[in-house]
């Protein structure tokens, strides 16, 4: 297998040569002796000079300041018309020939007084300081966009005798004449020069009484060697807080300049390294900075959370703070670090997770351990059954050990790590129990171990056909062909295996699936496990077991068991073509069982979206029929919503195909209509078949993708965004999904399961809104008929959250929620997920974060401009087998204004620099972009799919794709293993969303290691933050991670969607021929009554404002007494309706009695309309 960690190691650096320097040195360079500085010829003169006798750089055509931009300090003192040395308009914006870049908004510089503010955060000043104010550290220089100097803070242990040595290796660039010997003609260019920097301070020196603060300069040096015309000094400001000496080490710039242009006083690649000799740097104590973030922070995240945090990151603190720079230290540190490192491009390796387990040998030699397994083969048979228990037991009883020996480490643990140390390994005991428990059952109930090995058989189907490669489906005039062979089902090899938390998590709810009273019925299990670990396959394994095992206690329960609901409509779609293998592979099994004992019905799954995704109506000029007779005449432009792109079981192609999409319309030539594979007319509706005659889904695939047929024969699992429930007041047909009939009569039992992917985005307004209705779909999913009514039982997932016991009680009203798998007593081990690993026990390679922050650009757009080109430029010369991960760079922008100038960035700025490259490094071949795409909400629904296949082309076909830009679509659902390298352009809004986004690549971290590229802008503060604390904040990433707040009892809530969740309740509830006049007073109770239970136990606080709000729409809706439930202009009853969509307003003429109901959950917040009050006087009129 081809690895590319090695090339990736060259991505770094070209990115490195570009903007820091020195650049590459490369083969054919000519050497040049500055003694004698003269070439032979002209041919001479073109090619890459170097020093001959130090090996170092000649830079030519280009000044030293124009060419880098990154760990560039210019001389502190400015010349006589106030500019800084080496600096001008051009280097301003980067130097690039051609470049016109709109600079932004600096920041304020931040003034001498930064430090102090610093450490008031630590700690109150206490007494009067005996030194001069005039020594305050002034880093207003490190701050501005013309840096001249940069520093680190540091803790200190400093015992007698102790010394701080401050080393640095930089460079400066002489500028040098070279002339050709034929002809005389003569070159200017700059030749660098190594300058190294000696400071050493004693801790003598360094020490100050509590409270007070001093500027130390070094007792020995600073020497410095090759400085030519620099000047450099380097100081320290120590302050004693708390019995911690922090001590923050700068180095400036001080040389005098003699014009606009002294780029020989200009200071480049510069940083330096502290290292303590008979002294250490203990970790840097927490900043508190006493304002309203930090209480928020403090009321959002509760104390057992913060707990858990800190024993988990315990061994991942921060010793290090930079200023203008990045601060770096010992890779793995221990309670201590002797060295840390003033950085100006930082990186940090993030390890990779594995879900492997491996099992402890008695032969301790390196690699004697095997891995656990669990091969879904004997779980799925009966014959081999002993097999499958031996699996089991071996997974239940390893997992009984780690917690023992976890249990065992505790005492070892610091008095303030141990409340939290007992809850963890209280938690993972009761799970522990709940695993054995889930097999005992699977022992002792027959229905439900049937419905295990079922569940066990369709994942392993499903497994094999998700795998495979679509089948293209011609289209020929005699009908359709299909040239690959029919797939066989043979389920390969290196499939077929639960990861083990998956089969865990399985074991870990089956009791609570199968007993609708059992005690943890209505605990939420939430999947808390890292991108890319394999949450999907475990939820769609219990929702398999639920809905065998609602068929084989009664065949004839054929309604809806599960609804799995997303966020995003791209997760959906992507989500519902992989639940889809399932269901056919589970409907392929209920067809051929011998027992019949799983009814005469098929299982089922269907998307139920919003009409700018699926048709919601065969009819009509937007049903089914109709968007099928487009795709017929227009197949290359017209918008397939039929979303199934490929059979689920045969792989074989649907929809128009390639041919199709690329034929285009030729003028004034009528066309016969298209034969779209797998879309077929059937009388007025349009059916999914298909299009392989071999497959046994040629006569209709169990997939409903039409709201209509939804409504008609509700699925088994229903899969849609959390945004179509609000359409329930709207839709009364829906209570089908719940069971009911059109008489509001429970006719099959409602859903048993509901899934819910991606929690954390369920937060914030959203959130609210979800948490709203959420008590009517509750109580939609209780059968109310039953001696002893249960509540359904709720899985949701997640790879990031915080604060996650009190958001899914707001959400959910549950007050139990359980993590699986539960942490242990550190990040990097919960048993079922582990740091990975060699058999030397050193950290594989993991996705690696590059941090760029370039003041001295001027703009963004000059740094996207120097860092795009400088990764498509190394990914088109490393050699051609390495070039398929690096070739693809994904760009993350925040805003679609940032993602406009970038695409305008592509279309000229980095073509044109790309070509200087060539010509700055004499190439003979330059890097064309000649595939950029956007992948964004502003495309089409069906583009979506064919752009995710566009990203999954790899580069030896010739088609593969140069740059994407993405928005926030690519948070979830953006699976592609080719994807190494990204590039993100501003901070993210939160670290959820960026650990999202940046998980999209590297997911292969053992083939293809990620990289990403983090462009922070200069002039926005947070993104300076965060730079300077990168490898605090990349190391400590999920515990980064902000509280969410979520209030659906909320006035802004209740007054947009109150009523609206009263509604839906009453008619779905009740029979169709219900009307909203005459007053339903019993039903309005009813519901009122449940909300308010709700209400007590989400907030009660709300209790009161709630009440109101309910008898308001009580008054209001006595008082209009409707005739029609909708007053919308073309359905119901516009003068006497109750509800109009919310944002369309009614004319002057039509009376102000209606509630205005919201169809999307996404905004909460109070609008400003404009109304047209009186119309303007026509002409002629007087």
């Amino acid at each position: 297998m081809t690895t590319f960690h090695e090339s990736r190691e060259d991505m770094h650096r070209g990115l490195v040569h570009e903007l820091v320097g020195p650049g590459p040195r490369r083969p054919g360079r000519l050497p040049i002796d500055p003694d004698r500085p003269v070439v032979p010829d002209e041919e001479a003169a073109t090619k890459v000079w170097f020093d001959a006798e130090t090996g170092e750089e000649i830079l030519t055509g280009v000044r030293p300041t124009n060419r880098y931009g990154v760990g560039v300090l210019y001389p502190a003192l400015k010349d006589s018309e106030g500019t800084r040395a080496g600096q001008s308009e051009e280097s301003r914006v980067g130097g690039t020939p051609g470049l016109t870049v709109t600079g932004e908004l600096s920041e304020p510089s931040i003034s001498d007084t930064v430090m102090e503010q610093h450490f008031k955060k630590l700690a109150p000043v206490s007494g009067s300081t005996d030194d001069s104010a005039d020594e305050d550290l002034d880093l207003s220089l490190a701050n501005a966009f013309d840096p001249s100097s940069l520093g680190v803070s540091v803790n200190a242990d400093l015992p007698d005798g102790a010394r701080l040595v401050v080393r640095a290796e930089m460079g400066r660039y002489e500028k040098l004449t070279v002339t050709q010997q034929k002809g005389g003609k003569e070159y200017p260019c700059w030749v660098r020069k190594p300058v190294t920097v000696t400071a050493v301070f004693a801790a003598e020196d360094l020490r100050v009484e509590e409270g007070r603060r001093r500027k130390v300069t070094p007792t020995t040096g600073p020497e410095l060697v090759n400085e030519g015309t620099l000047s450099i000094d380097v100081d320290a400001f120590s302050r004693t807080i708390d019995g911690n000496h922090l001590i923050t080490f700068v180095l400036t710039n001080r040389s005098e300049t003699t014009g606009r242009r002294s780029d020989d006083r200009v200071l480049f690649q510069a940083g330096f390294d502290v290292i303590a000799e008979g002294a250490a740097f203990a970790p840097y104590p927490e900043l508190r900075t006493g304002g309203a973030e930090d209480e928020e922070r403090q009321e959002l995240a509760p104390a057992e959370e913060a707990e858990s945090i800190a024993l988990l990151y315990r061994r991942h603190q921060t010793f290090a703070l930079g200023h203008g720079c990045a601060a770096d230290w010992e890779k793995e540190p221990g309670e201590t670090v002797s060295w840390v490192r003033a950085e100006c491009l930082p990186s940090y390796e993030a390890p990779s997770i594995t879900p492997t387990i491996l099992l402890p040998c008695t032969d301790r030699r390196p690699g004697a351990d095997r891995e656990l397994t669990v091969d879904m083969r004997p779980l799925a048979d009966r014959e081999r059954w002993k097999e499958a228990n031996e699996q089991v037991k071996q997974l239940l009883d390893g997992y009984d050990g780690w917690i023992k020996r976890k249990r065992r480490e505790i005492g070892d643990l610091p008095e303030r790590h141990r409340a939290a140390a007992e809850r963890h390994m209280a938690d993972c005991e009761a799970v522990l129990g709940r695993m054995r428990r889930g097999w005992r059952r699977v022992h002792s109930d027959p229905e439900v171990a049937t419905a295990f090995r079922l569940a066990n058989r369709a994942m392993l189907d499903q497994q094999a056909r998700a795998a495979l490669t679509p089948r293209p489906t011609i289209v020929e005039p005699a009908g359709l062909r299909i040239d690959e062979p029919f797939p066989t089902g043979e389920v390969p090899v290196d499939r077929g295996k639960w990861r083990p938390f998956q089969i865990a998590f399985l074991l870990s709810v089956l009791v609570s699936i199968a007993d609708c009273h059992d005690e943890d019925r209505e605990l939420v299990d939430l999947i808390f496990f890292p991108t890319g670990g394999g949450k999907t396959e475990a939820y769609l394994g219990a929702a398999s077991f639920a809905m065998f095992l609602r068929r084989l206690r009664d065949p004839r329960d054929i309604g809806t068991d599960v609804l799995m609901r997303y966020t995003l409509r791209l997760l959906t779609a992507q989500q519902f073509l992989r639940a889809s293998s399932l269901i056919c592979a589970m409907e392929r099994i209920r067809d051929r069982r011998p027992e019949r004992d799983l009814g005469g019905d098929s299982f089922s799954i269907g998307v139920w979206l919003g009409s700018a995704t699926t048709p919601n109506r065969h009819d009509g000029q937007y049903g089914s029929v109709k968007l099928h007779q487009k795709l017929c005449k227009e197949p290359a432009t017209a918008a397939n919503k039929f979303l199934l792109t490929r059979c689920p079981w045969c792989a074989a192609t649907m929809g128009p195909t390639e041919a199709q999409r690329k034929a285009a319309p030729r003028s004034g030539v009528r066309r016969q209509p298209a034969i779209i594979p797998g879309y077929v007319k059937e009388g007025n509706k349009v059916v999914l078949k298909c299009p392989d005659r071999r497959c046994p889904f040629r006569d209709g695939l169990p997939l409903l993708v039409v709201d209509e047929d939804i409504y008609e024969s509700p699925p088994s699992m229903v899969i849609g965004t959390v945004d179509k429930f609000a359409m329930l007041p709207w839709r009364p047909e829906a209570r089908a999904l719940f069971g009911l009939g059109p008489d509001g009569n429970r006719r099959t039992s409602p859903p048993s399961l509901i899934i819910q992917d991606e929690f954390h985005l369920i937060s914030g307004p959203l959130g609210s809104m979800v948490g709203l209705y959420e008590g009517i779909v509750e109580a939609l999913c209780i059968d109310h008929s039953q001696e002893r009514a249960s509540k359904p039982k709720i899985v949701s997932s997640t790879a990031t959250i915080m604060n996650y016991r009190e958001q899914t009680q707001a959400v959910y009203a549950r007050q139990r929620v359980a993590l699986f798998p539960p942490p242990g007593l550190e990040a990097s081990d919960s048993y079922f997920s582990t740091w990975a690993r060699n058999e030397a026990g050193q950290l594989l390679p993991g996705r690696r974060y590059v941090g760029v922050h370039a003041p001295t650009l001027g703009s963004m757009q000059t740094l996207q401009v120097r860092a795009k080109s400088a990764l498509l430029h190394t990914a088109a010369n490393l050699d051609e087998e390495q070039r398929d991960p690096w070739w693809t760079n994904v760009c993350f922008l925040n805003s679609f204004r940032e993602l406009g100038n970038s695409l305008s960035l592509l279309q000229s700025d980095i073509p044109d620099y790309l070509r200087g490259i060539r010509r700055r490094e004499r190439l003979d071949t330059v890097r064309y972009l000649r595939n950029v795409m956007e992948l964004t909400g502003r495309r089409r629904n069906d583009e979506i799919p064919r752009a995710i296949d566009e990203l999954s082309t790899a580069y030896e076909s010739g088609q593969a794709v140069d740059v994407c830009l993405a928005s926030n679509i690519i948070e979830v659902g953006v699976d592609i293993d080719r994807l190494s390298l990204m590039t993100v352009v501003g901070q993210p809004k939160t670290t959820a969303q960026y650990i999202q986004v940046t998980g999209r690549v590297g997911r292969r971290w053992f083939e293809r290691p990620g990289l990403v590229v983090m462009l922070y802008g200069a002039a926005k503060p947070r993104d300076r933050s965060h730079f300077e604390r990168f490898r605090s904040y990349h190391e400590r990433l999920y515990a980064q991670v902000e509280p969410t707040s979520v209030t659906p009892f909320a006035k802004p809530v209740t007054r947009r969607a109150l009523h609206a969740a009263v509604i839906a309740h009453i008619r779905l509830t009740q029979p169709d021929s219900l009307k909203p006049f005459p007053y339903p007073e019993h039903l309005v109770r009813k519901t009122t009554a449940l909300l308010q239970e709700r209400v007590e136990v989400v907030d009660p606080e709300e209790y009161e404002a709630v009440q109101a709000e309910l008898e308001r729409a009580e008054e209001e809706w006595r008082a209009w007494q409707p005739t029609d439930w909708e007053a919308n202009p073309y359905s119901g009853d516009p003068l006497n309706g109750l509800m109009r969509y919310a944002g369309k307003p009614a004319p002057d003429s039509v009376p102000s009695r209606y509630w205005e109901v919201p169809t999307s959950m996404r905004d909460v917040d109070t609008e400003c309309r404009v109304t047209i009050t009186q119309d303007y006087h026509q002409e002629g009129q007087s």
